[in-house]
């Protein structure tokens, strides 16, 4: 039976229309779907690109190209119809719409015209002769009884009637037989090797080749002559490399073979054989195919000229060259490798043969594996089996000139060369073999680029190798040199292999190898290490180092170039180090050699400790760090600061022991045997007998090395309550920076500062230890010594002992220097003594007694603790002028005990502390020379001294009332006489060497609050202050000036100035406080039991009562006549005389709000007298002291200090006798009160009393609207939601009508502009939620009797705003309270917004950014 043969499927544009055809045939003639269009155009043009990619390959480039431009053309073409298609049915919806109504209707006459020609032709032929048949009963009777059709002829059932299927179990019988058939066939025949894997199934046997193909048969029959009937082929042969997965066969291809086999097969004794013979030969042919065409590609896109195809023939060889590249002729080459079909038996795979022979055959490919057919991967693994050959003949030669053993590894092959022992990777020589030339490749990881000399190794191995031991030679050199800049890469030097040196003839480097380096310490620019190199005497393979310390000196060269940078050296010294002695030194930790170790020598580390342990492993070291010269290096960068620092000692005839190593084990240490100063200083040479050592070392690591002193001394002579300093010895350190040699001078000039500096304090410690110790003495009891450790002292003192004072020597000052805090540094609160530091400190160090400063300290404490409460902060509305801001209180520092207060810049008080407990106060405005003038920017103070008499001391009062009573003062006692008569004279102080018993004030006579004194030469001369012991009277009656023109003082509150020597006498007239809390034991003492018996020997000032104040204080009395005189305006000069207070003490020195509160109210008070220039205002003459009388158009104001306490404002309304009926007493008295809770308070506004008064101003019926705003303020009224407040000055929240904190009350003609603060109130709010408030600015005009709202000029304002909303409500309120003209209409108006006023939410709406306060919505929290 002959195989039919399979038709072609169409291709090309037969498929495109036989497709097209088939879609018309389906959707009705003449359409097609443009879906259905696409996809045929698309599916043609991806069958052709198939087609063209299977075909190019086998084409030359030019028939490619060719074959490429046609299909693009033709596909262009085809897009370009289909594109014009597309855009015509896209416009075309009508034409569609009619085509399809003509289609139906041609279709609809077609039927009519088809069906009646049909009928026509039955009525004329066929019906013509047409004969009914007799009716068949039996038929109708089967089909109506039984329903079936049993009759039915057999011709008929035949030919439509298909036959019943076979059933499954038919089906597997067959199949099961059919097996059995082939079964046998296949025992029965000859099968070859190669095909015994094998599957009978389901009627077929398949038989598998791995890797070639895979071939089904199965027999039409069970005859001994039937032929094999071949199903299917499948080729199993792939390119992985470049296929991407495709059928290397194409499927007309696997026809043509199954049409050629099938013939075959047929009238063949061995059949399979022949089957077997034709696949397999057709498998090798197509893996030579697929070598053929890797190589060609991976020589154009690759590899290039480096291989080259020497032959092809097809189905038989394939011959590739390689190393070709390295080559000067590409057309020869020595290495090749062919795949071919073996020779002898075509059976087996393809056989691979290498030319020349490679020695290891079992390294080398013999056959093709055929599972992944790779030309590429045969080339690798080649030239890898030819590297590695290569390499061993190399390595067998590196043998004799290297002491290592040399290794292949890797992939590609290196061969790595030790050149030292021990050798490091990155050390090690490797060498490799070119993948594309076959050359020999050097290389030392270490030296990137590569090193001249390893390309010399490289051409040498490459051609003779004659000299290659001379440059393994000079490579070792070179990495020994290279291993000296990683082993000191972390040190400070710098590594030279050449230096510009002189003289060379005469040098001892002359004598040393030319392999040598020079290590210059960075630290010391004159010493260098020189590191030599030699070949072993032993074996020429091992490098010997040896080093040498050298030192050299700049010098002259006179054949060098003018611009050189770098000078010339010359060697003055070289000396050889001994690698055992600096490798085995006191605690040097080096490792011992396996040659020590035989010989007896010790193992592992040297021991700190004298007692045997166990002895323990060697510490691992990188094999490129050579422990020797880090050794030697660390010991010259040690050893040579110590040179350098005795040497300077020396040479400034300090005595020293000499460089010692520290018996701790800590390093080099230096220590001194005599301190400097102890020839010349008494009390160098009384610290020296309690100094124990004194020693020099180096502290920390190379980058942060520091020089340390250490000073071992016996605990000092005080008892302090530190822990650290109980034991019997204290160690004091002292660091300076490690400085180069040319600057250790400084080292040593800082150590003999701080040496002073102990001497100094230790001077002063000793004095001050003998009143401590001495049992008269009450500084035991007021203050205690926390610490002294030679390097300063620190006391506590005050209450409790919180205070603290650090007393030390500065060296850079050449003075000791105090530092003020407190005990406890988590306490909130700061030394008062920080205030007058910078005069404790002058005075100090003056007379440098410690006694006398502790003395200051307690007398002082109480009174500066008071005044440092003073707030200092400053405020705008201290003043009429807003754009300066004044300063509340400033504190001005004469001297410790002698300190100024100024408020606000207009008043000022003068506070001299006094021992006993008494403070000494007077106005400061007056100058200390001139009584009758005020200091320039200071006003005197109303009242003052009626305040002060309220806290005068009786037993002072009545010592200076007797004083005056013998000797009444003179008013104008000038002061030349006064100084005349004090001149010193025996027991005076300046005549027992202690100056002025008061300590000079610290203020220079250039300051403007306290002028020069015009008798400053006599001043000058040490004369004692005339206020000390003799008070000046009261000066002539001269009013004072007010003016305010003073500059503002510093806002930090504390105005000290640089202290001075000039005397500056204090005030001829103060009155004396006693400090309240004066109950510490000191206090209670007789100040006679303050001496110690150092004072009784006349060597400490002060020391005849044991402080640094008087202890009786003799004082004048003012006069009567004085405060009485009735040309006396103004404050009375009874305010400038010394007043003796009560025991209560002065409110001053209690609270600072009361200070703040009577300078406020007296300030308030002259701020009055300025608002009196008011139109409407008219002042009252008065007899009454320091009262103000005013009146306005109903009422008579009396503003006065009060009474009683001086601490605030009093104003008193009386109603004119002709309006007695109009003003009620309550109304009077909600004015009063307003004024003083409101407007004469904290923080004393002078605009807000300015506005007050514009308020009394204005007509009755007005202001007896604002006094019931007023009575609301002062007692709202539960049922309104708002409350409402006055505000005196212009808040920064309200509206910008005008500058913030100006006066909130402006009247003019017509209008009244005030300002309000609502605040909504009656809400549950929660927890940390403010209530909403709003400022409202209310203008009133008088004329019209309307109360409005207050709009700045040009500003729009958006429509549910809060003030839009007021405006509103106020608008609305003015047009129906017009007919009650008789009424002020301000109070029904607020009243009616403080009912009924409801504002949205916040966050509702957002006025403009520049609406000043007008737009925007209330603010709440």
């Amino acid at each position: 039976m002959s195989p039919t043969p399979v038709e072609a499927a169409p291709t090309g544009a037969g498929q495109l229309v036989s497709m097209a055809t088939a879609a018309t045939q389906q959707q009705g003639a003449g359409r097609i779907s443009l879906a259905v269009l696409i996809d045929y155009i698309v599916q043609r043009t991806y069958h052709d690109l198939t087609v063209l990619s299977e075909l190019l390959p086998r084409k030359s480039d030019i028939e490619r190209k060719v074959e490429i431009v046609q299909l693009a053309h033709k596909t262009r073409q085809l897009f370009i119809r289909l594109l014009a298609l597309v855009k015509w049915a896209n416009s075309a919806a009508k034409v569609y719409r009619c085509s399809d109504i003509m289609m139906f209707l041609d279709q609809q006459a077609m039927l009519f015209t088809d069906t009646a020609d049909m009928l026509a032709q039955i009525a004329r032929e066929k019906l013509v002769n047409a004969r009914l048949p007799n009716f068949s009963l039996p038929l109708a009777v089967d089909v109506l009884t039984t329903g079936t059709f049993p009759r039915l002829p057999a011709c008929i059932r035949d030919r439509i009637v298909p036959p019943d299927p076979i059933t499954e179990t038919e089906k597997q019988s067959t199949l099961q037989s059919l097996d059995n058939i082939i079964q046998y066939r296949l025992v029965t025949s000859s099968l070859p090797p190669q095909m015994r894997n094998l599957t009978i199934e389901d009627g077929r046997v398949t038989f598998h080749v791995e890797h070639e193909f895979e071939v089904s048969l199965t027999l039409m029959g069970d005859g001994p002559v039937v032929p094999w009937r071949l199903l299917e082929i499948d080729i199993l042969v792939q390119n992985k490399e470049t296929g991407d997965g495709k059928a290397l066969v194409h499927p007309l291809q696997i026809h043509y073979i199954h049409q050629l086999l099938q013939s075959r097969m047929i009238d063949n004794s061995q059949p399979l054989h022949d089957l077997y013979n034709c696949l397999h030969s057709f498998c090798q042919s197509l893996q030579l195919e697929v070598l053929n065409f890797q190589a060609d590609k991976l020589m154009q896109e690759r590899l290039g000229a480096s291989i080259r195809i020497a032959e092809y023939t097809p189905g038989r060889c394939l011959s590739v060259t390689y190393w070709r590249k390295g080559l000067k002729n590409y057309t020869v080459s020595d290495y090749s490798l062919s795949v071919q079909v073996d020779a002898h038996d075509s059976n087996k795979p393809l056989q691979v043969v290498h030319k020349p022979v490679i020695r290891d055959s079992t390294l080398a490919e013999q056959a093709v594996k055929s599972e992944h057919l790779s030309i590429e991967k045969l080339l690798i693994h080649t030239i890898h089996v030819r590297a590695k050959g290569k390499l061993e003949d190399i390595s067998s030669t590196m043998e004799k000139f290297t002491t290592g053993k040399s290794v292949i590894s890797g992939t590609p092959a290196v061969l790595f060369v030790p050149l030292l022992s021990p050798c490091i990777a990155s050390e090690q020589l490797h060498v490799s073999v070119d993948f594309l030339t076959g050359r020999v490749l050097t290389s030392i990881p270490l030296w990137e680029p590569v090193h001249q000399t390893v390309k010399d190794i490289e051409n040498a191995l490459n051609g003779e190798k004659a000299d290659l031991e001379r440059l393994l030679t000079e490579v070792r050199f070179e990495l020994m040199l290279s291993r000296i800049d990683r082993t000191v890469q972390h040190q400070f030097v710098e590594c030279h292999t050449e230096l510009p040196l002189v003289g060379w003839e005469q040098s001892p480097l002359q004598a040393l190898s030319k392999h040598r380096m020079y290590l210059c310490l960075t630290k010391y620019s004159n010493c260098y290490v020189v590191v030599e190199f030699n070949e072993s005497e032993e074996d020429r393979r091992i490098i010997v180092p040896t080093y040498y310390m050298m030192t050299a000196k700049v010098a002259a060269y006179e054949g060098a170039p003018p611009d050189t940078p770098t000078p010339y050296l010359r060697v003055t010294s070289l000396i050889q180090f001994d690698t055992y002695a600096i490798t085995h030194g006191p605690f040097t930790q080096a490792a011992v050699p396996e040659q020590e170790k035989k010989n007896g020598g010790y193992s592992g580390k040297r021991k700190l400790s004298g007692t045997d342990s166990a002895s323990k492993k060697l510490r691992a070291e990188s094999w490129y760090h050579i422990p020797e010269l880090a050794h030697a290096v660390a010991m010259c960068e040690e050893r040579i600061p110590f040179w350098v620092l005795s040497e300077e000692l020396s040479g400034r005839g300090e005595a020293h022991q000499g460089i010692e190593v520290d018996p701790f084990g800590t390093g080099l240490v230096l220590k001194m045997i005599t301190m400097p100063g102890v020839t010349v200083n008494k009390g160098a040479r009384n610290l020296q007998k309690k100094l124990i050592n004194c020693a020099f070392r180096v502290q920390g690591g190379k980058p942060t090395r520091l020089w340390v002193v250490e000073f071992v001394l016996v605990r000092g002579p005080l008892l302090t309550i530190c822990e650290k300093e109980q034991t019997p010895r204290q160690h004091i350190y002292f660091q300076y920076d490690f400085v180069e040699n040319e600057k250790i001078s400084e080292v040593v000039d800082a150590f003999i500062e701080h040496w002073k500096l102990m001497v100094h304090l230790y001077v002063a410690v000793v004095d001050f230890a003998d009143y401590m110790l001495d049992v008269q003495s009450s500084l035991c009891s007021i203050v205690e010594v926390y610490s002294y450790n030679y390097k300063k002292l620190v006391l506590n003192y005050g209450p409790m002992f919180s205070n603290q004072v650090v007393l030390e020597w500065s060296v850079q000052e050449k003075q000791f220097k105090l530092t003020f805090c407190m005990a406890r540094h988590e306490s909130p609160y700061t030394n008062c003594h920080s205030i007058v530091s910078a005069q404790l400190q002058c005075e100090f160090n003056q007379h440098r007694s410690i006694p006398q400063l502790v003395q200051v300290l307690h007398e002082t404490y109480y009174p500066l603790v008071a005044v440092a409460k003073l707030p200092t902060n400053p405020t705008l509305a201290g003043s009429t002028n807003l754009s300066r801001a004044v300063q509340n209180f400033s504190v001005i520092v004469q001297s410790s005990t002698h300190i100024k207060i100024a408020f606000r810049s207009t008043y000022c008080l003068d506070v001299h502390c006094r021992s006993g407990g008494l403070v000494a106060v007077r106005d400061g405005a007056y100058s200390l020379f001139d009584k009758s003038k005020a200091i320039e920017g200071f006003n005197p103070t109303q009242g003052l001294k009626t305040l002060l008499n309220m806290y005068v001391d009786d037993s002072s009062s009545r010592s200076r009332s007797m004083t005056e009573d013998d000797n009444p003062p003179s008013p104008m006692e000038p002061v030349d006489s006064f100084l005349a008569q004090q001149q010193p004279g025996v027991g005076s102080p300046a005549q027992r060497g202690d100056g002025l018993r008061f300590h000079h004030p610290m203020t220079p006579p250039s300051n403007p609050h306290t002028p020069a004194s015009p008798h400053t030469s006599v001043l000058h001369q040490g004369y004692p202050s005339p206020g000390s012991g003799f008070p000046l009277s009261s000066p002539p009656t001269v009013a004072p000036s007010p003016s305010l023109q003073m500059p503002t003082p510093s806002p930090g509150g504390l105005l000290s100035s640089s202290p001075s020597p000039a005397l500056h006498a204090p005030s001829p007239g103060q009155v004396y406080a006693p400090v309240p809390h004066m109950h510490s034991p000191a206090f209670m003492q007789p100040s006679d039991n303050t001496a110690s018996p150092s004072r009784k020997k006349g060597n400490v000032p002060g020391a005849e009562s044991g402080s640094p104040f008087p202890s009786n204080l003799p004082m004048q009395s003012p006069g009567t006549r004085w405060p009485a005189s009735p040309s006396m305006p103004g404050p009375s000069p009874a305010s400038r005389l010394p007043v003796a207070m009560s025991p209560g003490g002065h409110p001053a020195l209690h609270s600072p709000s009361s200070v703040e509160a009577v300078r406020g109210a007296v300030a308030g008070l002259r701020n009055y007298v300025l608002t009196r220039n008011e139109d409407n205002l008219m002042a009252l003459p008065t007899t009454e002291p320091g009262v103000l009388m005013m009146k306005v158009e109903t009422l008579t104001c009396r503003v006065a200090l009060h009474p009683a306490t001086l601490q605030m404002l009093q104003l008193k309304l009386s109603p004119l006798p002709e309006l007695q009926d109009q003003w009620s007493v309550e109304e009077l008295q909600v004015l009063e009160t307003a004024f003083e809770c409101k407007v004469a308070c904290t923080p004393y506004k002078p605009n807000a009393i300015l506005a007050f008064s514009r308020l009394l101003a204005v007509p009755m019926r007005i202001l007896k609207d604002c006094v019931k705003l007023m009575h609301l303020e002062l007692r709202p009224d539960r049922c309104h939601k708002w409350s409402v407040q006055w505000c005196w000055t212009i808040p920064p929240s309200a509206p910008h009508i005008a500058p913030a904190g100006t006066a909130a009350i402006i009247t003019t003609k017509n209008k009244i502009l005030f300002y309000l603060h609502l605040t909504r109130v009656g809400m549950a709010l929660p927890v940390n939620v403010e209530p909403q408030t709003i400022v409202v600015p209310i203008v009133y005009e008088t004329q019209a009797n309307q109360t409005l709202l207050a709009d700045p000029r040009g500003l729009q304002m958006p429509p549910v705003t809060a003030n839009s909303i007021i405006s509103t409500m106020l608008k609305r309120f003015a047009e129906f309270h017009n007919n009650q003209m008789g009424e002020c209409s301000i109070f029904p108006a607020v009243q009616d917004l403080l009912t009924n006023l409801v504002i949205p939410t916040p966050g509702a709406t957002a006025g403009p950014p520049n609406a000043g306060g007008m737009g925007m919505p209330i603010t709440s929290m």
